[in-house]
């Protein structure tokens, strides 16, 4: 029930859920656009003293080439100017005039040097216009420098050199930096031509093709430069930023985050957190709340109705008072369905006591009315004269009085489904020994302790009425006596009576009053869906009734 409530639960919030997922998908979105932006701009500070002195430079050398227009024309000194304005921008490691032929004889150092043969002095006088350029090995300072270039021109627009001031190219290294997840670390720096050419990495040994993110060429740097990407590299985050410098110079900057674990903002886990976490509390609640006001009182009555069925006790329902009013219902129809089961329970058992009454009743009166049965024949008996109608008198009293024994046996074995047959065959054994007159010792029983249900105890006792009848009336049983046995075996019960032969049991007997016995069994076999089988030698004779055992 907890399950089902929860995930109900969980359907009613899935809207919520979604619109979670969405608002943290941008959350984290617009956090790696402010991120990349916040990376973008460490980069630009660290370069911006640079940038800062280059733009000077370039005023600087804006002004000179200015003047020296006018001074060069009116043959004034050039060192002077070159050293006034070497004072006014310090941080300048040679500021110089280069004519077109490129012999330099005005520095700020006073040093004469030929750039003739400089590429980077052909490149300068190749365009009249100002340039910016790096060069890693300036031919004067021997350092890298950043050389910033205007050129110079005559009263009649002609162009008779260029101003150069060189101005020191030093490495830098961009500060951390921090967003709402990890702290993001420079780790590769480099400082790049437009082409994709390594000028200065911070890691000499390492080549800048093994530096750069998988899918990153070098020569595609340069149309990346002011738009840094967050880079995914099995599985790690990495920034890469390029920010210009000057012309044709470049800063690569490569990020790395220091710390971001699978429940932090940026994580890919963090859009189905909230989700997820909400959903759990749903489900805990729901369980919880389930638990508490349902399900532990339904398992409690529950609990209460098995112990009733099961020992017919009645457990006390705790805490039935504080469960819902549907329960606490369902529990006022259960006691009362209780009260009802008890009552009728109870007009049922006085019914079945008096069910017994009657029984016993009717029992009683059934062995009365066959006692007075055997009386009245044995009244006839004694009146009669013919020996034919005494004989026939005899087997009939025999016969009842056998019913009358078994009847008795039942009667006192009341409310009983199955019953021990040994029991009652015994009984019907002494009471037509009683009747017969035989002595103690002839009747020889053997019989095994098997029970079977009422309704074959009669005919099952008629049977050995009729066997041990016979025999009882020959002459020589006295002497040879009878074995009574009642077996059980495989499945199948067996009555044997062995004694002396008599004529009721001879195979030639098939007619008049001595085959009556031989059918009236057959009969009684047939009741149980047995078999009777009759065998004769050395002046015995041994009668079988076998049939299959009757379960309850």
């Amino acid at each position: 029930m907890g399950f089902r409530l929860g995930s109900t639960l969980v359907l009613a919030l899935m809207p919520l859920g979604v619109l979670s997922v969405v608002q943290t998908q941008s959350a984290q979105n617009e956090m790696v656009a402010s991120t990349l932006e916040g990376v973008a701009g460490a980069s630009l500070k660290a370069v911006q003293e640079q940038i800062d002195l280059i733009n000077d430079a370039r005023i600087s050398a804006r002004v000179m080439a200015a003047a020296l227009s006018i001074t060069l024309s009116e043959h004034g000194s050039c060192s002077d100017r070159a050293k006034a304005v070497n004072d006014g921008l310090p941080s300048a490691a040679l500021v110089a005039y280069l004519p077109m032929s490129g012999l330099m004889s005005c520095s700020s150092t006073g040093a004469v040097h030929d750039f003739g043969t400089s590429a980077h002095f052909r490149t300068a006088i190749s365009r009249p216009e100002p340039m910016v350029m790096y060069n890693p090995h300036g031919e004067v300072s021997d350092t890298a420098v950043v050389a910033v270039t205007h050129p110079v021109f005559d009263r009649q627009g002609a162009q008779t050199g260029i101003v150069s001031i060189s101005l020191p190219y030093f490495s830098v290294a961009p500060q951390a930096y921090a967003d709402p997840v990890a702290l993001w670390q420079p780790v590769y720096l480099a400082t790049i031509r437009g082409d994709g050419t390594l000028l200065i990495g911070s890691d000499p040994g390492r080549d800048l093709a093994s530096a750069l993110p998988p899918g990153v060429t070098a020569a595609s740097l340069a149309e990346r430069a002011g738009k840094p990407a967050l880079l995914e590299d099995e599985g790690a985050s990495r920034i890469l930023s390029v920010t210009s410098v000057a012309r044709d110079l470049y800063l690569l900057s490569i990020w790395q985050r220091e710390s971001a674990g699978i429940l932090s903002p940026a994580s890919w886990v963090a859009p189905y957190l909230l989700p997820v976490l909400t959903w759990l509390a749903a489900l805990v609640a729901a369980s919880f709340a389930s638990s508490h006001l349902v399900v532990r009182h339904v398992r409690a009555l529950s609990r209460s109705m098995s112990d009733y069925m099961a020992t017919r006790s009645r457990i006390m329902v705790p805490d039935i008072t504080d469960a819902p009013a549907e329960i606490q219902r369902l529990h006022a129809v259960y006691e009362q369905l209780i009260r009802t089961i008890e009552h009728e329970e109870a007009e049922l058992q006085n019914l079945i006591v008096d069910k017994d009454v009657l029984l016993r009743e009717v029992n009683h009166r059934n062995g009365n009315s066959l006692q007075i049965i055997a009386s009245v024949m044995r009244m006839y008996r004694r009146e009669s004269r013919d020996d034919e109608v005494r004989a026939i008198l005899d087997g009939l009293i025999n016969r009842v009085i056998a019913l009358s024994s078994t009847h008795s046996s039942l009667y006192s074995m009341t409310g009983r489904r199955d019953v021990p047959m040994d029991e009652i065959l015994a009984g019907v054994v002494r009471r037509l020994k009683e009747i017969h007159g035989v002595a103690l010792g002839v009747a020889r029983k053997h019989f095994d302790p098997v029970r079977m249900p009422v309704e074959a105890a009669v005919p099952l006792a008629m049977a050995l009425a009729e066997i041990i009848g016979c025999h009882f009336h020959a002459r020589s049983v006295a002497s040879e006596g009878v074995d009574i046995s009642f077996r059980e075996k495989d499945g199948e019960i067996c009555l044997k009576v062995e004694g002396p032969i008599v004529p009721e049991f001879l195979p030639e007997t098939l007619s008049g009053i001595a085959a009556l016995p031989r059918r009236m069994l057959l009969q009684f076999a047939a009741q149980l869906r047995g078999k009777v089988a009759i065998r004769s030698a050395d002046n015995r004779s041994a009668v079988e009734v076998t049939f299959p055992h009757i379960a309850v």
